[in-house]
């Protein structure tokens, strides 16, 4: 029961680290066109994608192990379990 409450509490914050730092770096993407120089435009539109792709990519991995888990947990519908 324990180790459920954990893996849920990291996954949860997994979560919502990876959502922080999504629309942090959305935010820093729209603040890149703001910039006069290309070069720190470039740079820090390219850094932003590269944020936004990492937060992206551990947000889906965290909610298809949170499916893969849910499926787990539950029994299979229209199986009983024959008494022993």
């Amino acid at each position: 029961m324990v180790r459920k409450m954990i893996w849920w509490t990291l996954s949860s914050a997994s979560a919502a680290l990876s959502i922080f730092f999504l629309f942090l770096g959305i935010s820093l993407c729209r603040a890149s066109f703001h910039l006069g120089h290309p070069h720190q435009f470039i740079l820090t539109f390219f850094a932003s994608n590269l944020i936004i792709l990492v937060s992206a990519v551990i947000l889906a991995g965290v909610i298809v192990r949170m499916i893969a888990r849910l499926r787990h947990a539950q029994p299979p519908s229209g199986v009983n379990p024959s008494p022993d």
